[in-house]
């Protein structure tokens, strides 16, 4: 025989999902909710808890990778899997806005791009965008990933992939998915280090621009590196 207080609750989860109510409702709810359907015949209350407090937080239990989900009790293969697609579904959904951006003309263009790209990522990346004289982007490159704090970029390989894709424009981006969209000393220095080697080129360095989360901002357009130059000659 169900349980009907157990599956009293599950309805009363789901109608109050449907009416909206789940909007302001605590985190380990929406996500019993979602467990209630992937697992239907267990209580998954306790499981919701155990989930955000091994892993910190529902952000935390959904960029969690499949193996590490199966470590916790009561978490088997397949409910590894519908948690850890949620977020792979929400990232495909954000790179997606990108295919209808086919120029960057402006830094806001690219700002917008390079959130798309990066702001749901956990590691660093560093991405680069060439595009043609009218703006028109020519193709993105990953020049560089590594842990949630620390990147490093080949700058050969960055005038390699300028250079082979008859670049007139070059644009880089990286995220810093723990932190603030303000950019580091050896991001500063970096950046500059690379206008002055693209200067004597054909093409053109446009922008470095930091990623956090929804938020971006240029290192070369920004008044950030005025104050860091005017602090390192004092």
């Amino acid at each position: 025989m169900a349980d009907l207080s157990r599956e009293g609750h599950r309805q009363r989860l789901r109608e109050q999902y449907l009416s909206g109510g789940m909007d302001n409702a605590p985190d380990h709810h929406l996500l019993e909710l979602f467990l209630s359907i992937v697992i239907p015949r267990r209580d998954v209350k306790e499981l919701s808890y155990d989930l955000i407090n091994q892993f910190g937080s529902l952000e935390g239990v959904l960029n969690a990778e499949p193996q590490d989900l199966m470590n916790v009790k009561g978490v088997g293969e397949s409910t590894a899997v519908a948690i850890s697609s949620i977020k792979k579904l929400n990232d495909r959904v954000i790179h997606n806005r990108n295919k209808n951006i086919t120029h960057i003309i402006t830094i806001e263009d690219a700002k917008k791009y390079f959130i798309n790209e990066l702001c749901n990522e956990t590691v660093e990346k560093i991405v680069q965008v060439n595009t043609k004289n009218n703006g028109k982007i020519i193709n993105k490159h990953i020049v560089g990933s590594g842990t949630a704090n620390c990147c490093d970029v080949d700058v050969e390989r960055i005038l390699q992939n300028a250079m082979r894709d008859k670049s007139a424009y070059v644009f880089l981006a990286h995220n810093h998915p723990d932190g603030e969209a303000y950019a580091s000393a050896n991001d500063i220095d970096f950046t500059f280090r690379l206008k002055r080697i693209m200067d004597s080129m054909t093409f053109k360095f446009v922008d470095h621009i930091i990623v956090a989360g929804e938020q971006a901002e240029p290192i070369i357009h920004a008044e950030l590196f005025e104050k860091y130059f005017k602090e390192k000659k004092s």
